[in-house]
């Protein structure tokens, strides 16, 4: 029986290529790849996915239906989050190199140091565990941490076990993934503005640190004078073996930015598309440098193939959300969106015009949107915001999308946690929405003052 993956590969690859050379014949490949996935996963997948997939679906093709004819040909209305797709499809590489290098191994046991580590010194290691973990697994460091912690906090109980990761492991992944060059939504909104990453890394970064800071300040204040029981001690690395494999990590993600800029900048391809064509080589290069090629060509193929399994419900939403943000801008809800959106742009500050679209974005996860929908959405109004103001935009747009990843129940983070806690993801979200609207309040006002500063 052909496999759903093969059909996932012949997608990507013929992405890649209509990147690379303009062929018509490459539109109605994703096209009809789409629709057929769209058709095969539709059972696949679990019933939060499948029902906003179905509505989107169901929306595009009434939308089709009335607004018909359309100036573009129905297979090529399909491809628009394609790229997003490809780039979720090739991550798993980074995961397998840090498997074969037991760097997540050594970063565990920074954790499990010490015999009896204050509540505040565990949450702090954990939250950076987390974070420097996640420029490589990226979802894949949620059971990784878990497993780490889990049996060494059972004595906090289950409600402050539940607060503990749902703290130091959502917020820290957030906050490391609004610099990182592999995050989908980075990529996805530096396309949209065309704006350098180079200049907005520094920005980004401080941001990273500097709420970092704050919620570790907030948990010394929570867990004041908490202990742990005695830890279990498992497989331990010296220190001298930690520091290698942190160097080794440091000087891995400095050479992949550098060559995402390198050839971005010489390039003429979306950052998206570099991202995702350098993940393949770069992997199988520091596989190389750290003498583990055999293994990572014997695990790579089985992990892409494996996880590709666990997408059959971000194929199916996200090809069924491409097909609607294609056909939206053709019916009339979308010149009266236009309208009201150009209205306030005109008329009053751009902090409300950025409010709204934060808010707008936040609001959507809360009810299940992914965040990179709610941003394909909102793209076709921003033109005259992002033509003046390119930098704010950018970082309006990436704040308040990894923003979700907090209080998203339809992000994959939230999920993998609440399945790995066993409780609902709602569980899990609730207890970052303080915190989350701070952060995005922040962020707008931050975009807000960089957008009068650079006018």
């Amino acid at each position: 029986m052909f496999s759903i993956f093969y059909l996932f590969f012949i997608l990507v690859i013929s992405y890649l290529l209509s990147e690379v050379v303009a062929l018509e014949f490459l539109d109605y490949v994703i096209g009809i790849s789409s629709i057929v996935i769209i058709l095969l996963t539709v059972n696949k997948t679990g019933p939060l996915y499948r029902w906003v997939g179905l509505s989107f679906l169901m929306l595009a093709v009434i939308s089709y239906i009335t607004v018909a004819p359309i100036d573009e040909p129905f297979l090529s209305l399909f491809g628009s989050l394609a790229g997003l797709l490809s780039l979720l499809f090739v991550l798993p590489c980074m995961s397998v190199v840090i498997a074969i290098g037991r760097y997540d191994q050594a970063l565990g046991s920074m954790i499990s140091s010490g015999p009896r580590p204050p509540a505040t010194t565990l949450y702090k290691r954990t939250s950076l565990v987390t974070y420097m973990l996640t420029l490589f697994l990226n979802v894949a460091t949620i059971p990784v941490v878990v497993s780490a912690v889990n049996d060494k906090i059972k004595s906090l109980g289950k409600e402050k076990i539940q607060q503990f990761f749902s703290h130091s492991l959502l917020r820290a992944y957030a906050f490391v993934l609004l610099w990182s060059p592999t995050e989908i939504i980075v990529a996805a909104s530096i396309d949209i503005t065309g704006q350098s990453y180079l200049t907005l890394l520094p920005t980004l970064f401080v941001i990273s640190i500097l709420f970092m800071s704050v919620d570790w300040y907030l948990h010394s204040k929570r867990y004041k004078g908490i202990h742990i029981e005695a830890l279990e001690a498992g497989e331990m690395f010296e220190p001298k073996q930690i520091a290698k494999k942190l160097r080794q990590m440091a000087l891995a993600i400095t050479v992949f930015i550098l060559l995402v800029l390198l050839f971005n900048n010489f390039g003429t391809h979306t950052f998206l598309f570099t991202v995702t064509t350098l993940i393949v080589p770069f992997t199988i290069g520091w596989a190389l440098f750290i003498k583990r090629g055999k293994r990572f060509r014997t695990l790579a193929f089985t992990r892409v193939k494996a996880n590709a399994k666990n997408m059959h419900g971000l194929f199916f939403l996200f090809l069924s959300a491409g097909f609607f943000v294609e056909v939206f801008p053709y019916t009339g809800v979308f010149d009266q969106v236009q309208t009201m959106l150009d209205h306030v742009y005109q008329n009053y500050t751009v902090l409300l015009f950025y409010a709204i679209i934060g808010f707008f974005i936040f609001g959507l996860a809360l009810i299940g949107f992914h965040p990179l929908i709610s941003i394909a959405l909102i793209t076709p109004f921003l033109g005259d915001v992002v033509a003046a103001y390119p930098y704010g935009v950018s970082i309006l747009l990436i704040g308040a999308g990894l923003c979700t990843i907090m209080i998203g129940p339809l992000n994959v983070t939230p999920t993998i946690l609440s399945m790995q806690l066993r409780v609902s993801p709602y569980a899990i979200i609730k207890r970052n929405i303080p915190f989350a609207l701070v952060f995005l309040t922040f962020i707008i006002l931050v975009a807000y003052g960089f957008s009068v500063l650079m006018s």
